[in-house]
């Protein structure tokens, strides 16, 4: 799963999903989409950081499955950036961007038919809080962030040409790993191997891994361990490799719960 900070956890495709009419709507009030995913974003994440002043109940993960910490208690405070995009933070991303547009579209034009709209999804924001608050907010003790893009050049070798989509993900360890980078279109020509350089890592990461697709949204593990850190991959004169699938990134390794919360407006 990615973290709440990776960027946005939720796109315009989620709000198409759940209206299918969505852009002719944010045209006719002159809204823009993405910037009500941000906004919401933003918003979400601030009433997250307000709930970890609360007192709570903490999940931990381990070989004896979950085990909590008993009886609501003070904890220590966390970081936006220890957030796990969980399902219920997906869905609350989605319904509070969807009802700021509605809000927005029946202010500005002044025009009633967007009102139930509106009331609905700012329902619906409200219940997917209260589900993630009452479930837990997905923490991670040790965020990895998602990788930037890699840097691709070419090399000397026997391959022939291919299609290639690009992307790298940190890694620490031998098991954990971060969010993906964004993918990277690039296209070889007979006797050119693929270059990749790695950019500057952070500080939480101890190697990476690189994936490769022959068709746009795929991305299969080409190194057998992780890579070090400023290593430069080389596509071997094995060429492609079918590796298991990039993965979404960290899991929660805590759930932190929180009294209810009642959003206002």
């Amino acid at each position: 799963m990615a973290l709440f900070t990776d960027g946005f956890a939720a796109g315009l495709e989620d709000l198409l999903g759940y209206e299918a009419d969505l852009q002719a709507v944010a045209s006719a009030a002159g809204l823009d989409l993405n910037t009500k995913l941000k906004l919401a974003q933003t918003e979400v994440g601030a009433q997250i950081e307000a709930s970890s002043r609360r007192p709570g109940n903490v999940f931990y993960g381990g070989n004896a499955g979950w085990q909590s910490t008993g009886a609501e208690v003070s904890l220590p405070r966390f970081d936006t950036a220890q957030v796990v995009v969980t399902p219920p933070l997906r869905l609350w991303l989605i319904f509070q961007a969807l009802a700021l547009v509605f809000r927005d579209a029946h202010t500005r034009k002044a025009n009633d038919k967007y009102l139930p709209k509106w009331r609905e999804y700012k329902e619906l924001a409200k219940w997917a809080s209260e589900l993630l608050f009452q479930t837990g907010v997905g923490l991670t003790a040790t965020p990895i962030p998602r990788a930037p893009q890699p840097e691709v050049g070419f090399a000397d070798s026997n391959l022939a040409g291919l299609a290639a989509f690009i992307r790298i993900a940190w890694t620490r360890g031998a098991s954990e790993e971060g969010a993906g980078s964004l993918e990277k279109a690039v296209r070889t020509m007979s006797g050119q191997a693929l270059e990749i350089t790695p950019p500057a890592p952070p500080t939480v990461a101890t190697g990476w891994n690189v994936y490769i697709g022959r068709r746009k949204g795929e991305a299969l593990l080409q190194n057998e361990q992780p890579l070090e850190l400023g290593q430069v991959w080389t596509m071997p004169e094995t060429g492609f490799v079918a590796g298991r699938e990039i993965g979404d990134g960290q899991a929660p390794d805590m759930f932190r719960t929180a009294p209810r919360y009642w959003q206002r407006g």
